[in-house]
């Protein structure tokens, strides 16, 4: 069996964590493991081992405050919150149903403003924030030169506190690197899960053809998507980076928000 890495769970209510008007709440439980027996003399190894964890976590921990931040900013200029589709769940987000695909842009741009710090930290929160009644499943793009994805199990899994460790490890693996081959994790999510309800879209930027910076067409993307969700998955996007609120005029900001537009899910830019 392998071993698994410390896993930090957030126990929140995702709902009052993103709403402005009830402001952001985090509560964090550090289970200490209790015993009887005398605890044995800390070596200064092990004192210098917690220490590293203990700043890993506060970084982690940053990240986390600065993301809620700017998604609460984000949402609050959206005052209706009901005007998105889907059924209402235990978090901020409209989803469609409770079959949840997460794919997450790994690409070498996502090193820029520690944007791939901030989506563990985010999607960690969201996972745990999901209840066991919902199944999901994690793909990342691209894997390096020697794929254009990589998924976590292959099929959507119960949202168990034990698949959850293995959710935590995949997104801790992930480093960026290689472009943004969004047209091929698109199509192979759509073709190969027949009965996901939902999409989350995670990216920070224009699709680029796998092993390339060359620019793919995103217009022609959209078009063949349209084409290829038949079973009218909902498709959401979460854009990540300053440009998204900078510049609405980018191929990036254009194609995220058409694309979530199209597939009546939901679109933040951050």
């Amino acid at each position: 069996m392998r071993k698994r890495r410390p896993i930090e769970l957030f126990s929140i209510s995702f709902l009052d964590l993103l709403s402005g008007a009830l402001g952001a709440v985090i509560i964090l439980y550090v289970a200490i493991p209790k015993t009887k027996e005398v605890v044995p003399k800390i070596s200064e190894e092990n004192i210098e081992v917690v220490r590293e964890e203990l700043i890993k976590t506060q970084e982690e921990l940053g990240k986390t405050k600065e993301m809620l931040s700017k998604v609460t900013e984000k949402l609050a200029q959206n005052p209706d919150p009901g005007s998105l589709k889907g059924k209402d769940v235990d978090v901020g987000f409209k989803f469609k149903g409770k079959e949840i695909l997460f794919i997450i842009d790994t690409s070498y741009s996502m090193i820029e403003e520690d944007r791939m710090g901030q989506v563990k930290a985010g999607l960690k929160m969201l996972i745990t924030s999901l209840g066991p009644d919902f199944r999901v499943e994690v793909i990342r793009y691209p894997l390096a030169e020697r794929a254009p994805f990589k998924t976590l199990w292959g099929i959507p899994m119960e949202n168990t506190l034990i698949n959850q460790m293995d959710i935590f490890e995949f997104i801790y693996s992930m480093k960026p690197s290689g472009g943004t081959p969004t047209r091929d994790v698109m199509l192979f999510a759509l073709e190969n899960y027949q009965n996901i309800s939902d999409i989350v879209l995670l990216s920070d930027g224009a699709p680029t053809y796998h092993n390339s910076n060359k620019k793919d067409d995103i217009y022609d993307i959209l078009e063949v998507i349209r084409k290829e969700n038949t079973r009218k998955v909902q498709i959401n996007c979460i854009g990540v980076g300053s440009e998204f609120t900078k510049d609405k005029t980018s191929d990036r900001y254009k194609f995220l928000s058409l694309l979530a537009q199209e597939h009546e899910g939901f679109f933040v830019g951050f």
